[in-house]
């Protein structure tokens, strides 16, 4: 299906605000504000591109900001990441964890405050995609021989994949009503309200993660996590991570999982699990997580 072809980059039209920028795609009817990455991942970002920049001047930019620090140990603490012990400085984290896989944490964690709003709609949905983006992580670390990728990119992706999702919401104010009920929210078919309102969350998603300067590859899974798995690449490989971690989250909160049924033997096969072992994957996944 659609994977089988890489999607061109986005065409800018301008900036509307200091902190969004304005996109535009062929397969939306309108234009689109992206929330652009805050100056601390704007700052991180130039460092690594800079060939005389230091782990020190690096460590100073992240620290700057105490919350984000303190949500980056307490990531890289997780057995996910490997390392021996949590680290206790900024500096210390790069030193164990490499400046590219502490750069793209910082990423993620950056997102969710540059995407949000008043409505109890925005908690609900960051819950949701860090639960997602924990078993997508926790999925690419347990099947690293069998997929081959790094476990925070497979968590930016989990962040990134619905992230169209409340930027299209502050666009289209009706969009919103789907996912509200009387008891709180639900996720909805999402492809349908694409529909109703001529729109498409997962492009708008792979818009996002373009601007923030994610990995082409994450990118691709970011616009094709829904569609059917059918070339042999890194982001078919990260479409079957998210897709199984999207089953494996709706199990574990009873939510609805009928889109799995026409997932499930691509994507297990791609990831290299049986369909006999998948009950004891999900149980192990969960755990992990729970950790």
């Amino acid at each position: 299906m659609a994977l089988k072809k890489q999607v061109a980059a986005p065409a800018k039209a301008a900036t509307t605000a200091a902190a969004h920028q304005e996109f535009t795609d062929p397969a939306l009817k309108m234009a689109v504000r992206i929330p652009s990455p805050p100056p601390l991942v704007d700052q991180v970002m130039r460092l690594l591109e800079m060939p005389n920049a230091s782990m020190e001047d690096i460590s100073q930019v992240i620290q700057t900001d105490a919350g984000l620090t303190a949500s980056l140990f307490r990531m890289l603490a997780k057995p996910i990441y490997g390392l021996r012990r949590p680290p206790e400085t900024v500096a210390q984290a790069i030193s164990l964890a490499g400046l590219t896989t502490v750069a793209e944490l910082v990423k993620g964690l950056s997102l969710e405050k540059a995407i949000y709003g008043d409505s109890k709609f925005y908690p609900w949905f960051w819950d949701r995609a860090n639960d997602i983006a924990a078993y997508a992580a926790t999925i690419a670390w347990k099947q690293r021989t069998a997929c081959n990728l790094f476990p925070e990119h497979a968590k930016l992706a989990g962040l990134f994949m619905d992230c169209g999702v409340p930027i299209l919401i502050q666009h289209i104010e009706k969009y919103e009503y789907a996912f509200i009920t009387a008891n709180g929210h639900i996720w909805p078919n999402v492809l349908s309200e694409d529909k109703r309102f001529d729109t498409d969350h997962s492009v708008v998603g792979y818009m996002a993660a373009r601007h923030w300067k994610l990995p082409d590859y994450v990118c691709q899974a970011v616009r094709w996590h829904h569609d059917a798995i059918n070339v042999n690449d890194k982001s078919a490989t990260l479409v079957a991570i998210l897709q199984t971690a999207q089953h494996i989250y709706n199990l574990q909160s009873l939510k609805d999982d009928s889109e799995w049924e026409a997932q499930e033997t691509s994507a297990l096969n791609e990831i290299g699990i049986s369909k006999e072992g998948l009950h004891e994957f999900e149980d192990e996944i969960s755990e992990q997580c729970r950790t």
